[in-house]
Order: C-alpha cells, then structure tokens, then sequence
C-alpha cells in the first residue's frame, strides 16, 4: 500500500475515535440528566387517580396526596345487599392513605434499561398508579355488623322429627356468611382507582354436614314396633329409676348390623349416676337395692324389638315370676352379669324411642316401613311348680290353731314364639327361650296339737326332716341370679 493510502485510513480511523467519544460524552451527559430528573420530578405520563403528574415536583405531589387523603375520608360508602344499603364515611372505617407509600411508587421508573429510559423519555408512555390506602377491617366488620346479622345465617343440617307416631323429614338448608375480605379488596379497589365507592356486598354459601338424601338414606320413614307396661306411680323411687334407664336409651339410633347391649347403654347402676334404692330379686328373694325397676325398661324394649322384627342376641328371665309382662316374654337385667342384647338386622338404620308417663313405659321403634312384617308374640306356661309348705308349730298359738305367715307364691315354666304372617298367611315361626320362674313355699305356723302328744322336739324334727327340693332348686340358681333390677 502507498503512503498516501496508509494516511488517508490513519485520519479516518482518528475521525471514527473521535466521534464515538462525542457519542458516548452526549449519552452519558443524557442519562445524566434523565437521573437527576427522575430525582427531582415525575416521569413523564405518570398519573393517580387520573391526576396527570408528569414532572411534578416531589413536594408538589406529597401536598397533592395529602390534600387528596382528607378530601376521600369525607366521602361515603354505600354498601348494597338486595334491598339493603348501609353508608359510611371512610374516616369511619379508619380510611388513611400512605403516601410515603405512593411517593415510592411515582418516582419509580417501570423499567430500568438505558434503552427504555431513552424510549420513555421521548416517547413517554401513560403509567396510572394505584393509591396506596389502608383501612381497618375491624371497623368495617363492626359497622357493618347490624346488616350483616340479617344476611348471614348459619348452615342447617337436615333431619327428621317424630309427631303423633309420623316421621318428617325436615331438609337441608344452606347457610350464607359474608366474605368480608372480598368486601374489604373491593372498597380498595374502587378507592385506589377513583370509582364509584358503591360496593356489592358478597357472601359465600355453606353447605350443610347433613343433606336430605342422607336422612333418607338411613331408611327411618314409621314405626314398626311399640310396647307398653304399666307400674306403681306412687312408688317414686322405682318410676325414677325406670324415667333415668329410659332416657338414655331415648333417641338411640342403630346402624344396620350393630347389636344394643342394655348394660353398655344405661351404665352401672351407681347412685353417682342417679339411681335410687328400689325393689329387686336377690338369690330368688325380693329385696331392695340401687337400680330397682329397670328390668322393666329391659323387659319392655324387648317385646318392642321383638315386634319390630329386631334379632335377639341375649336375654334372661326372671328367677321369679313379674306381674308387668306375661310369663315368658320379661327380659332380666343385672349389671356385670346379666346382660340384654339384640342386633339392627334391618335394611336400613333402627330408632329407638321411649316415653315414660306417671305409671307406664312406652318404647316404640322406628325404621324401613316397607319391609315391616306383621309380627305377634305368643307365650304359654308349659308346667306350674309348687313348692313343699313349710310347717313350724308355735307354741304361741292356740292347739288346732294355724297362721300363714308367708303365704308363698307358685313357679312356672314358659315358652314364646315370635310369629310372622304376610297377608294373613303364617309365613314364619321363631322359638324364643324358654323361661323358668321358681317357686317359693308357703310358710305356715300351727298351735300344740292335742291328739298328738307329741314334743315340740318331735315336731320339729319331723319338719326338718321334710325334704324341700325347692329350696335345693334355688340355691342352685342363686349363683346365676344375684341380683336382677325386676
């Protein structure tokens, strides 16, 4: 290459040198500026709530934000629900504004880059900023309390309720709360971007933990067995006894397959518990003890069972004959030891009922009417047992003269039979256990006989001497039958 040529790239590369240093002083020297500017005053196109605050200067738009914060907390806000409106000033609801808040945001630039800062700066591009407000949510729940009470109403679970022996179903109703955070972000909203402070009040359904087609679903729709006895009013004791075991068997529900257990259910028969001293059996004698009487809640519950078609799991009767039930059909009690029992073998849910009057129980059973049966019982005393009198002379009384002093009581043996028809038609038979009921001997007292010379060492020994297989029968027994409620 020639000299001249060499010089002429030499000078052309200087000029190229030279203009970029120009270049870059004259960016450098822009951006500058365009810093110091944003420092000072607003970007370009920047505005809140509307308001244009292009190159404003900070103290303009600290001044302009807290004129703007007293004016918003005079205004009013109507919350709207159907035809309900509640209205509040701001200031009310702890309406402030932070302004520091809101200053950051305006003098903060969208985008940092060199080149959309050179972009912004020629073509400067609209930018709305929200107002940065806070109001106090507490305020707003309290004021708004008296209207939301009438809104907001708590989820109802379906279920069902017995009158005069009907079963109604009673549905399901959904609950409605009001979302008051939903409430709270609106206001802001509508405050931030200057909209009409006019809210729509919102709520959130609730659903109910029980619908209708569950209630149905349990298959309880009548009632398909009920039994009723009868006993001393006066006796106070033992018609507490019997009210307290009623009542905790009172509304019990049964699942499909799940076996009752009396013992489980009405708990030891403790005084801490309620119960009171009352007549019951002990080893085949009457006596009084805690819990008298509920044998005839037992007694009656089993024959509404029976009735209803239930299946019996276990059952004991009486060591002695009751005078509430027919022989056969009484159901014994006797906590720790003898026990009641029976099993839900219906196709759907079993209810248990009771009411207990001045002199008489009633339990009643409710379940699947459809498949109800039509179901009697049937009981029979199969043998009578009488038991040996016991004769004892007393010298007291007159020769030939004779008392009954315990005038005894006769003992039986009974069977039952649950029976089933359709249309009339006995389309089924169920042995029930057999029952046993002892006897007790009649005790007389007789005065010296004349004729017979005879000593009262004589006497006696002749008494003692007479076998009494019923005292022999219960002390068998005894061991079984300690102490049942009757």
């Amino acid at each position: 290459m020639s000299e001249a040529g060499a010089g002429t790239k030499t000078k052309w590369l200087v000029y190229l040198g030279i203009s970029v240093l120009l270049v870059g002083a004259v960016v450098s020297g822009f951006l500058l500026r365009l810093e110091q500017a944003e420092a000072n005053k607003v970007p370009p196109g920047v505005s809140v709530r509307g308001l244009d605050m292009s190159n404003w200067e900070r103290e303009q738009v600290e001044e302009k934000l807290e004129e703007l914060a007293q004016d918003l907390s005079t205004q009013e806000v109507s919350v709207v629900f159907e035809d309900q409106t509640r209205t509040v000033s701001l200031e009310e609801l702890g309406f402030t504004v932070n302004v520091n808040d809101t200053l950051d945001q305006v003098f903060t630039p969208r985008d940092h880059s060199l080149l959309q800062q050179w972009k912004a700066y020629f073509q400067p591009a609209n930018r709305e900023i929200a107002l940065s407000v806070w109001l106090d949510k507490d305020k707003l729940a309290l004021i708004l309390n008296p209207m939301l009470n009438s809104i907001e109403r708590p989820a109802t679970d379906a279920s069902f309720k017995i009158e005069d022996g009907e079963v109604l179903l009673i549905p399901d109703q959904k609950g409605r709360k009001v979302n008051y955070e939903q409430i709270y972000n609106d206001l802001v909203q509508a405050i931030r971007n200057g909209k009409e402070l006019k809210i729509a009040l919102k709520t959130d359904e609730l659903e109910a933990g029980t619908t209708l087609q569950e209630i149905e679903a349990l298959k309880i729709n009548g009632k398909i067995g009920e039994f009723t006895t009868y006993f001393d009013g006066e006796n106070t004791n033992r018609r507490m006894n019997i009210k307290l075991a009623a009542d905790k068997i009172n509304n019990l529900m049964l699942k499909p397959g799940q076996e009752f257990s009396f013992n489980q259910t009405v708990g030891a028969r403790t005084a801490a518990a309620g119960f009171r001293p009352a007549r019951v059996i002990v080893g085949n004698e009457f006596d009084e003890a805690l819990g008298g009487g509920i044998c005839q809640v037992s007694t009656t519950l089993y024959n509404a069972i029976l009735l209803a078609n239930l299946t019996l799991v276990e059952r004991h009767n009486h060591s002695l004959a009751v005078s509430y039930v027919p022989l056969g059909r009484d159901a014994a009690v006797a906590w720790d030891l003898l026990d009641f029992k029976f099993k839900n073998t219906l196709p759907g849910h079993a209810y248990l009922r009771t009411n207990t009057g001045r002199n008489y129980i009633t339990v009643q059973v409710y379940g699947e009417t459809k498949t109800k049966q039509d179901v009697t019982i049937r009981s029979w005393v199969t043998e009578t047992v009488e038991a040996d009198p016991i004769i004892k002379e007393d010298s007291s009384l007159a020769p030939g003269e004779e008392t009954v002093v315990d005038a005894g009581y006769k003992g039986f043996k009974a069977q039952a039979e649950r029976i089933i028809r359709d249309n009339g038609e006995i389309v089924g038979r169920e042995a029930l256990p057999a029952s046993r009921y002892y006897p007790k001997a009649k005790i007389i007292h007789v005065g010296p006989s004349e004729e017979k010379a005879m000593s009262k060492e004589e006497v006696n020994s002749s008494i003692e001497e007479k076998p009494d297989h019923s005292k022999k029968e219960q002390e068998q027994k005894q061991e079984e039958y300690v102490q049942t409620e009757f």
